[in-house]
């Protein structure tokens, strides 16, 4: 018959017992803390949909709104490749985000879109929200894909054109 383990020694059962439990409760802890941050902070950047507004708009109002709306969703998305440093872009978009869905809400609740004759407005509504979260995927991918790589490259070219053989540059122009 082979020597009991050592380690299962029955005299330290309890301490083991409770060197689990607290372990356990640690743990459990930790993971309720992350759940809720996590939770507040989606919930932060994601603005509820509202009810409808007592003055409801025009429907060339709500169009213009709209069209409003994705000009300016379109223009943050052109800034996306121009930003430095890239790697950023991420946390520059969601600030941009949160700010434009409050917006978007603002007016999706003027425009009384749940009306029948707004059928197309809603269309206009829900393709444009669409866009915004495919755009907000794009701006995650870019910082975290391609944002390092850019940047690499742009310092590649500062310290290129520091080299004399590079020719005229704007900083000696000025002096």
């Amino acid at each position: 018959m082979s020597a009991p383990d050592p380690r299962k020694d029955p005299r330290y059962r309890p301490f083991r017992v409770a060197a689990y439990g607290l372990y356990i409760a640690v743990v459990s802890v930790f993971c309720l803390a992350i759940i809720i941050s996590v939770t507040r902070s989606v919930a932060a950047m994601t603005p509820e949909k509202k009810p409808s507004a007592e003055q409801v708009l025009s429907y060339r109002e709500c169009l213009d709104a709209a069209d409003s709306l994705w000009k300016q969703l379109e223009s943050e998305r052109e800034t996306l490749v121009r930003t430095s440093p890239a790697r950023k872009v991420d946390q520059e978009w969601m600030r941009f985000r949160t700010a434009w869905l409050h917006q978007f809400r603002d007016r999706e609740a003027q425009c009384a879109l749940q009306s029948r004759d707004r059928a197309g407005l809603k269309d206009v509504f829900r393709r444009l929200e669409a866009v915004q979260d495919l755009y907000n995927i794009h701006a995650v991918q870019y910082a975290g894909e391609v944002g390092g790589e850019v940047d690499a490259l742009h310092a590649a070219f500062a310290t290129a054109r520091k080299n004399p053989a590079a020719g005229w540059q704007p900083q000696q122009q000025q002096r």
